[in-house]
């Protein structure tokens, strides 16, 4: 099983449009990066089968941009209120213990990709900056130092 962790792309700065943190999208910098993040994903048949994201604006249309370059159908790409800040890492084992899917990604926020990316790996120091994505692959149930980075990709780097 492979578990995709990205942080949503580049997003506008607090307090430049309305509705506060929440309701920051993504800047046009931000969403070109990201697409070509997608893109590669895709192009390395490493899209996947369910897109899980936190509720706010940028996760939101990160996953979208995913969902659309993987042609993913709306059924499979939704929010997950323990994806927002504060990410519970239980809950996100617990769920994916509980699908059939070889292969999910969740669009999630600093520092909790970063963190949640070392304790299934078991440990380092990961940097996600904005549109980053991570693939970490499990032989056996996901948990806790149970996955091994397969591979990180850098959204600057494209």
């Amino acid at each position: 099983m492979e578990l995709l962790i990205i942080r949503h792309g580049k997003a506008e700065q607090a307090g430049v449009v309305p509705g506060g943190d929440a309701a920051r999208p993504l800047t046009d910098h931000g969403t070109h990066q990201f697409r070509k993040v997608a893109k590669w994903i895709a192009k390395h048949d490493a899209g996947p089968e369910l897109i899980l994201h936190s509720p706010l604006v940028r996760t939101t249309q990160t996953a979208q941009i995913l969902q659309d370059v993987t042609e993913l159908n709306d059924e499979a790409c939704y929010a997950q209120p323990w994806l927002g800040f504060g990410l519970n890492l239980d809950s996100l084992i617990s769920f994916v213990r509980s699908t059939a899917f070889e292969r999910i990604a969740i669009v999630a926020h600093m520092p909790d990709v970063a963190r949640c990316t070392s304790d299934l790996i078991g440990g380092g120091a990961i940097t996600f900056k904005p549109g980053n994505a991570a693939c970490i692959q499990f032989d056996s149930l996901i948990g806790i130092g149970q996955g091994s980075l397969k591979w990180h990709l850098s959204a600057p780097l494209f």
